[in-house]
């Protein structure tokens, strides 16, 4: 018997020798793994019980590591086009023809027409980010997205103009927490390794939850309360609890008398907002409306969890949820306490991590002449707003926000017209590092047209499948998995903590770690002293300040970093990161550049209509809710995770499904003004009436490539999204929840 055997069957499997410790790349969370290998191949994995975040667990996802390892559909290879774009006529060449041919393309583009001319797109977690972000700064481009731009650049931005810090990544702390708000969230499904304790603590009557949701979700049936609101009237909502805490003088007295400006103006904005009013426009009972806000304000700490909805509501709905949700914050007197919205301590302390990428370089950059693409419709999200907000920070962050490319993002939909439109200057590179735009992000039809464009000169995707963009790349290049990189967890610089891992076998084939994409083209392009071949030599220049290089961290006993401890409410001797220095319930970011400041709401629940005709559309849709097996577009190879969801599924009550004669497993059309899919019909009494949920990031790999890109055209909720700028948040997020749509039977799953 092998030690290992030996191990497993006392269930004490430790590191070392031909057992790896790594990192679950598959999603944001990346849990700690042990890995078997057997003549440099994987053959079994276990949870880490000496990590912190997940302690031997390991979701549904996790199980699928070695079948996407091992998978025959893999990219292995590089690919350079031959046909015209989405023909699917491929020659394979050689990563260092690759590298050549793409930075001699690049080079010729930033020649002619800037450096601004090329953009990237990336994905989540199982990407090397930092490394994106520290080409493009060193490049000169302010365009750039990853998935964070719908989801939480319009909290940062709202968060940070309001008190200077953000308290996303904050988790409740069972047992000193004692009521928790989730938001439009799921962590049943979004976050299976904060659930457990969270279920726990609910049971045992250590925390109140309170959830808002248009869905019963798993997280809202164990909920002391489940506000079911209407998609789009979050702001309301928040007025409306406003509305009662200031009534019934459940404020923090002391430290809005201290620390807060605007007060005054935002208790006459809430004042009309009784309950009565705010239920009449969520279509959420008044007497439970009261009773959250009660809740929330009496219980001492309390946390309004981050929750992705508010940031994909669209134009107003937006600004008054996300602001009215910081007020809440603020005015309870929860801003910086243990249990409470706790600030995050400074990270540059442990890691270098902003030193190296240094988003700063982007505003006196030599050679950038021009902002983001969306700067003069949205300068908040742009090279100027972030300078903007470096300076109101100066007193208590110099450095600026550690969490930076939030406030930086550029908007998709300016993005696609700057490639097609040449407004208001020509992109002509997207280099898209796994990541699937034409899935993940909304307007995909406007992706679509952008992708496929003369105007496109190069278009590049690093991705471990052919996605449906990766089918119409000039170049595939093809991405190391987790098992194959060493690892290293840096949570986008928000925190002090930071994970690292083993690479525990060798990549296959010609896959590569994505930092060999950037190095590549930083050593060609850049100062090639700044770009190392090995990843390794990276990240242990990120690793300096912590006094070990990653191999010691892989190998020590603990390879996670994780603060002990942390100072709270340090806005006492030295006051907010805001220009004011104190909390701005009324915040002068937001005035400076042009929007609306105060949280008065505009709707219900539309200040702008979404459609010519609403009549002809009389449904809303949420454009897909997260699902425990998938993250976003990606795992849809897996046969174990794909037989949990075969098919795209819209949910609706069954009332709604009676008042349009659907029945249960009908497949039916979905339209809206850009156009319509098609999912099949599940009804539930779980979604409130009038709301239809549609199966989200729908394509299916097991049609191969093809013209169709494996069905990306057919069910995929984010081709029936809008793209029109005005109905974007005042941060530039898209509107992805709310929208006006019809339903009709089709009762058949052939495409349209």
């Amino acid at each position: 018997m092998s030690m290992a055997e030996a191990e497993r069957a006392t269930g004490r499997l430790q590191f070392g020798g031909s057992t790896k410790r790594t990192l679950c790349g598959l999603c944001p969370t990346n849990c700690g793994m042990l890995v078997e290998v057997e003549d440099d191949r994987p053959v079994r994995f276990h949870g880490d019980p000496g990590n912190p975040v997940n302690q031997g667990k390991l979701c549904p996802k996790g199980s699928a590591a070695i079948e996407i390892h091992e998978h025959p559909d893999r990219v292995n290879f590089v690919m350079k086009r031959v046909g015209k774009r989405g023909d699917g006529q491929w020659e394979r060449i050689g990563w260092e023809q690759a590298m050549d041919e793409i930075a001699a393309k690049l080079s010729d583009i930033r020649e002619r027409e800037g450096p601004e001319a090329l953009a990237t797109l990336g994905g989540t977690q199982h990407s090397r980010d930092w490394a994106t972000w520290r080409f493009i700064t060193q490049w000169g481009t302010p365009n750039f997205i990853n998935c964070g731009r719908n989801c939480g650049a319009g909290p940062i931005v709202t968060e940070c103009s309001v008190y200077g810090w953000d308290t996303i990544t904050v988790p409740p702390i069972p047992g000193i927490t004692q009521c928790l708000i989730v938001w439009g969230g799921n962590p049943a499904e979004s976050n299976p390794m904060g659930w457990g304790p969270l279920r726990k603590a609910v049971a045992d009557g250590a925390m109140k939850l309170i959830v808002i949701d248009p869905r019963r979700t798993k997280t809202a049936a164990i909920a002391d309360m489940h506000l079911q609101i209407k998609p789009r009237t979050d702001g309301a909502l928040a007025l409306g609890m406003i509305q009662t805490i200031i009534a019934e003088e459940l404020c923090d007295k002391q430290f809005v008398e201290d620390w807060c400006l605007g007060f005054d103006q935002v208790r006459d904005i809430a004042a009309e907002w009784t309950p009565e009013r705010t239920s009449e426009v969520t279509g959420i009972p008044a007497e439970l409306i009261v009773a959250a806000a009660r809740t929330y304000a009496t219980s001492k700490p309390a946390r309004l969890s981050f929750g992705v909805a508010a940031t994909q509501i669209g134009e107003g709905a937006s600004r008054s949820a996300l602001l009215g949700q910081a007020i809440l914050r603020a005015i309870t007197g929860n801003l910086d306490v243990l249990g409470g919205e706790t600030f995050e301590d400074d990270p540059y302390r442990t890691l270098a991590y902003w030193d190296l990428i240094d988003f700063g370089k982007l505003i006196d950059h030599p050679v950038r002449q021009r902002d983001n693409v969306n700067a003069h419709d949205i300068p908040i999200s742009s090279v100027k707003g972030y300078a903007a907000f470096r300076e109101a920070m100066a007193n208590v962050k110099p450095d600026g926000h550690y969490a930076a490319q939030y406030m930086l993002f550029a908007s998709q939909p300016h993005l696609y017209r700057a490639v097609l439109e040449g407004h208001p200057y020509r992109v002509r590179a997207i280099i898209v590092q796994n990541g699937e735009p034409l899935m993940n992000y909304g307007g995909a039809k406007l992706a679509h047209e952008a992708f496929t464009s003369d105007e496109l000169e190069l278009l590049v995707v690093m991705d471990h499948w052919q996605t449906p963009t990766a089918q119409l790349a000039d170049y595939i290049l093809p991405a190391a998995d987790f098992l194959e990189r060493h690892e290293m967890a840096m949570r986008w610089g928000f925190t002090r903590m930071f994970n690292t891992g083993q690479r525990t076998v060798s990549p296959r084939y010609e896959r590569r770690d994505d930092y060999d994409l950037w190095s590549g083209l930083g050593r060609r392009l850049l100062d090639p002293a700044e770009w190392p071949e090995d990843v390794t030599v990276m990240l242990d220049r990120f690793l300096e300040p912590s006094g070990m290089t990653h191999k010691q961290w892989t190998e020590a006993e603990q390879n996670s970093f994780l603060p002990e401890s942390r100072t709270y409410q340090r806005y006492r001797q030295q006051g907010f990161a805001t220009a004011s220095g104190k909390v701005e319930l009324v915040p002068s970011m937001f005035a400076k550049f042009g929007i609306e400041p105060t949280p008065v709401y505009t709707g219900p629940p539309y200040a702008r209509p979404d459609v010519d005709d609403p009549e002809a559309y009389p449904l809303q849709m949420l454009t897909g809710s997260r699902v425990l097996e998938f993250m976003g577009s990606t795992m849809r190879h897996s046969r174990k995770m794909s037989a949990r969801h075969p098919e795209p599924l819209v949910e609706m009550h069954p009332d709604t499904a009676a008042e349009f004669g659907v029945a249960e497993g009908d497949w039916l059309e979905i339209l809206r003004p850009e156009g319509s899919i098609r999912q099949k019909a599940a009804l539930t009494d779980a979604v409130r009436p009038g709301v239809v949920n549609l199966a989200g990031y729908w394509w299916d790999p097991k049609r191969g490539p093809g013209r169709d890109l494996s069905g990306a055209m057919e069910a995929n909720a984010n081709m029936i999204t809008p793209t029109d700028s005005r109905l974007s948040s005042f941060s530039g997020d898209q509107p992805l929840r709310g929208l006006r749509c019809n339903i009709r039977r089709i009762n058949s799953p052939v495409a349209l």
